[in-house]
């Protein structure tokens, strides 16, 4: 067990700022540093990085808070979102909630993943859903292998949640690593919120790249290259949302072709 922190014995001056701009307790504040240093372990870590997303990111949580498999926690990355955000966040039990400057998208997952007690790490975009049973279907789909990086099929869902239709994910398991990372530079293949990875795959190739945006599409290729698996669950993990504020509708592939030459 690490140090133990006291409300009673007082939070340092730094503590007590931190809460204070966060807009929690000095008794929030401790039970977080208590949670943190008694290194609370859960199977998975659902890391939520997000930016303006005031609109969604309620419901999001909440499809991540009331995951049927219990051993999971949830992990919300504020990347200095200038809207109201912050505070629907911070009146949010149950979660660990931080906030940083803006970065993008890939600095909030790796600081999400930073903080992370779970074993498995579940990438969730603030405007997405997961199903209640997500996590469930995916601990228990054999065999899990900590060098694989899953993805699933998913459902689209319009501004109000309505589904609009599916995508499933083509049958790759018999093409190898190899041809994987050949489709990969020609097709993207693999919605980072139906992923599920191993915390140990980014102590083996690092972290997602500090990019503007694509940092998934970067991540696959740096991961297929360093001879890690891509493997389709077969199953529907989450609602992924279609608005126009989203960035692949505002900027879509622009980093592509410099990501494919990374890996080409």
């Amino acid at each position: 067990m690490g140090v133990m922190f006291s409300v009673n014995d007082g939070l340092t001056d730094n503590q007590k700022k931190a809460a204070e701009l966060m807009g929690i307790t000095n008794d929030d504040m401790y039970n977080r540093l208590k949670r943190i240093n008694d290194k609370d372990f859960y199977d998975v870590s659902i890391v939520i990085p997000v930016y303006n997303g005031e609109k969604y990111i309620l419901e999001s949580i909440n499809s991540a808070k009331n995951q049927t498999w219990k051993s999971t926690e949830v992990i919300v990355i504020n990347d200095g979102s200038t809207d109201g955000t912050h505070e629907i966040c911070k009146q949010i039990d149950g979660i660990s909630y931080y906030m940083k400057p803006n970065g993008g998208t890939a600095s909030a997952l790796n600081t999400g993943i930073k903080f992370a007690h779970g074993l498995w790490i579940k990438w969730l975009s603030a405007d997405d859903v997961l199903y209640p049973d997500t996590v469930e279907k995916m601990m228990t789909y054999p065999p899990l292998n900590k060098e694989v990086i899953y993805y699933t099929h998913y459902d689209y869902i319009d501004e109000n949640g309505k589904i609009k239709g599916s995508f499933v994910e083509p049958d790759r398991s018999d093409k190898s690593i190899k041809e994987l990372k050949e489709e990969m530079l020609g097709n993207f293949f693999g919605n980072g919120s139906t992923s599920l990875i191993h915390r140990d795959i980014f102590k083996k190739i690092g972290m997602f790249d500090r990019l503007p945006h694509s940092e998934d599409y970067d991540f696959w290729l740096k991961a297929l290259s360093n001879g890690i698996k891509m493997e389709l669950m077969d199953m529907y993990s989450c609602k992924y949302r279609l608005h126009s504020e989203q960035l692949t509708n505002k900027i879509g592939g622009q980093l592509n072709d410099y990501i494919r030459s990374r890996y080409g």
